[in-house]
């Protein structure tokens, strides 16, 4: 009897062995179980699982069955409902299925029904913890409670935050399609990243198609949980990714002297995949408003840029206030970049930053680094090269402005043409060694420039083009070289400069003592030319060191002599300058120059007979090299550069010679450049005036010269 006992109970747990193993074979789960210690938590509320969803009789039961692994794992405990096919796991819990991840402190799961529900639990302090985590695929979100099927991908989440379109959804009730499309409801969406968003616009109803767009009903505007009267009975938010047109939500706020705004809302528009275009606005209690469009474009190996554009109506205060201001403002940016292989003999280029003055000043509460920039440029470019010929020209429109001030400099438009340098007189074929006339070379430069400078408020005035400076400057160098004596360098040059202007000045004295200025309006040209011929020659020297280390140190002298010559331009016979009278009597007069308002200036006065002197050093050390066994001697620079140089001009009855200027360069522990450079005067100060006097320092008082300048940089 106690045997037939025996075998009962023995059959009883074969059987219930059997129909655990069976159920889990069937399901193909597998479990990872952390802590064998299995208990129910009666502060946890069961949750029946029902699928709400409609059933299709036609299909058959096949169609439930789960078609991957499951895997699970909870830190606390699981506990396994044979008869009901149910797992429930307790504490921080981990489900993974395919692509479905989900983690949540308490998870049911329903093998027959394919449903999962997770919540999190409140712990002491009756805060959640352990709120659902769900990912599926490149999809995740967070929310309070979920009811999964595994299966369908269908299912019902209860106040979930998603990332959509660049924003984030919040869904009081939502209930995820098969197709992975939400109806939502009760929703915000919102730019504030958040858990309670500072402004969102509220959705009663909504659909969100993933990667496409989201759709709604009635929507209204809510700031600080305060709505506002600006409701549509329809929205349309894009939720595509990438290069997609959509509404930008704007930013709220305060400020001192304007009040609140609701600033850089507007709409972006996705126009093709080469441009687009960013419109904004803002508006502010206090009556302000402002409009601002933005627009890039770029075409692949040819081009790109961007353009912006503000306009404000700034009023500052309250009208009834003694600060209260009204300004109109404006700023206009414009960068534009030629890609280098779009047209390799011509480049156009655009860094364009240009508005109103004041602009500055009140967009400081958004930026305060732009109070700071007192100065602004642009330049708007375009260079051609004409290939197989020396020329080639550039054209700029140039601009600098003063936020401080509000003074404006334009310059419309400097053109600058070009000639390398070209040697006419070299044959063609060259048979033996060069003459020294086929060495002659001759280039040719010219600039045409117009240049106005006035208040930005002025700019756009017709009698700005009376302010208007205007000119062509043309320059043509000579020049050769050639050796004598094998050891000397002989480099003479010619320059010859021409200035053109449509209007010079001629001052002279009133009937009422003054002095008068007028403008002849009249095409006039200036031309002045200077000669200069130089020698040169380089002296080398050398001390070897005995020993076995084999050192040498040379030193590499190169002494230029060379003289300047040009005219004194103040002469009558050229009539570039003119004298006008101070006074009735005519006895003082004093020397103009008819183009000093030219905007290249006129040819120099005064005769200039100057000869030049410098001499340059070069210090290197050479010794036996111990790592590199493939080089004898290595080189070791001391003094890379080291001169010395003055002018005596002849011309001129006192403080003749030049002040010395003496410059070096050298390179220490190999990593360390060291640059200095200084400047001697020769001749003694008058203590008194302050002046220079015509006598020298060594006379005076023994020394060489007095230093008055000296830099060092490393």
């Amino acid at each position: 009897m106690c045997k037939n006992n025996i075998i009962k109970v023995y059959l009883k747990v074969l059987l219930i062995i059997a129909v655990v193993l069976l159920s889990f074979t069937t399901s193909r789960v597998k479990a990872q179980n952390k802590d064998s210690i299995v208990f129910s938590l009666d502060t946890i509320k069961q949750t029946s699982l029902q699928d709400t969803t409609s059933k299709d009789s036609t299909k058959s039961k096949s169609d439930n069955k789960i078609d991957a692994i499951i895997t699970y794992n909870a830190q606390d405990s699981i506990r396994f409902d044979v008869g009901n096919h149910k797992v429930y796991l307790f504490g921080k819990a981990v489900i993974n299925y395919k692509d479905i991840e989900l983690k949540a402190e308490y998870i049911e799961l329903d093998l027959y029904s394919n449903l999962i529900f997770a919540e999190g639990v409140k712990d002491s302090t009756d805060s959640i913890r352990g709120s659902p985590e769900f990912k599926d695929g490149a999809d995740k979100f967070n929310c309070k409670k979920l009811l999964y099927n595994f299966k369908s991908k269908k299912g019902l989440i209860y106040d979930v935050i998603s990332e959509q379109g660049g924003g984030f959804l919040h869904s009081g009730v939502t209930k995820k399609q098969e197709n992975n499309n939400i109806d939502i409801k009760s929703g915000k969406f919102t730019t504030c990243n958040l858990e309670h968003p500072h402004f969102y616009v509220s959705l009663t109803k909504a659909k969100a198609i993933p990667d496409d767009k989201i759709i709604s009903g009635p929507a209204y505007l809510v700031i600080e949980d305060v709505a506002l009267p600006l409701g549509i009975p329809f929205g349309y938010f894009p939720n595509k990714k990438g290069h997609t047109s959509g509404l930008i939500i704007p930013e709220y706020g305060e400020e001192l002297n304007r009040g609140f705004f609701l600033r850089n809302g507007g709409y972006y528009f996705a126009i093709s995949d080469y441009v687009d275009l960013k419109l904004l606005a803002d508006i502010y209690s206090r009556g302000s408003w402002g409009a601002n469009m933005t627009s890039n474009y770029r075409l692949r190996y040819k081009f790109s840029g961007n353009v912006y554009f503000k306009y404000e109506n700034v009023k500052v205060g309250e009208t009834f206030q003694p600060n209260y201001t009204s300004t109109k403002t404006y700023w206009f940016k414009w960068n534009h970049r030629q890609e280098q292989k779009a047209r390799p003999n011509s480049n156009f280029s655009a860094n364009v930053d240009f508005g109103k003055s004041s602009f500055h000043k009140y967009s400081a509460y958004i930026d305060p680094g732009s109070y700071l920039r007192n100065t602004t440029q642009s330049n708007i470019s375009y260079q051609k090269r004409f290939p197989n010929t020396p020329f080639n020209y550039s054209l700029n429109l140039r601009h600098s402005q003063n936020s401080l001030d509000s003074m404006v400099t334009l310059g419309l438009p400097e053109v600058a043409i070009n000639m390398n340098r070209l040697y006419p007189f070299k044959r063609k074929k060259s048979v033996g060694n060069a003459k020294f006339y086929e060495k002659i070379g001759i280039s040719y430069s010219s600039n045409i420039r117009n240049s106005v400078t006035d208040k930005d408020t002025a700019l756009f005035r017709p009698e700005i083009i009376k302010k208007m400076k205007n000119g062509m400057r043309h320059s043509i160098p000579f020049s050769t070289s050639f050796n004598i004596l094998k050891f000397f360098t002989i480099s003479p040059s010619f320059n010859y400069n021409e200035v053109w202007y449509l209007n010079s000045i001629n001052r002279e004295l009133n009937d009422t003592n003054g002095i008068t200025t007028d403008t002849i309006n009249k095409f006039v040209r200036a031309g002045d030319r200077s000669f200069n011929t130089s020698i040169s020659t380089k002296l080398y020297g050398m001390y070897v060191f005995k020993g076995e280390k084999q050192m040498a140190i040379r030193h590499v002298m190169t002494p230029s002599v060379g003289y300047t010559i040009r005219p004194d331009y103040s002469k009558p016979r050229f009539d570039y300058y003119r004298y006008y009278y101070t006074d009735s009597t005519h006895q003082d007069s004093i020397l103009y120059s008819r183009f000093e308002k030219g905007i290249f200036g006129g040819p120099p006065s005064g005769k200039y007979g100057s000869i030049n002197f410098s001499l340059g050093n070069n210090v290197e050390m050479k010794l036996k090299s111990k790592k590199d066994t493939t080089q004898a001697f290595k080189k070791v620079m001391i003094l890379e550069s080291f001169s010395i140089s003055s002018s005596y001009n002849l011309a001129v009855d006192s403080l003749k010679l030049a002040p010395f200027s003496i410059n070096g360069r050298t390179t220490l522990f190999k990593k360390l450049n060291l640059n200095f450079s200084g400047v001697i005067e020769p001749y003694a100060l008058d203590t008194t005036k302050k002046t220079l006097i015509n006598t020298f320092e060594y006379d005076k008082s023994g020394k060489i010269g007095r230093l008055t300048d000296a830099n060092i940089s490393v």
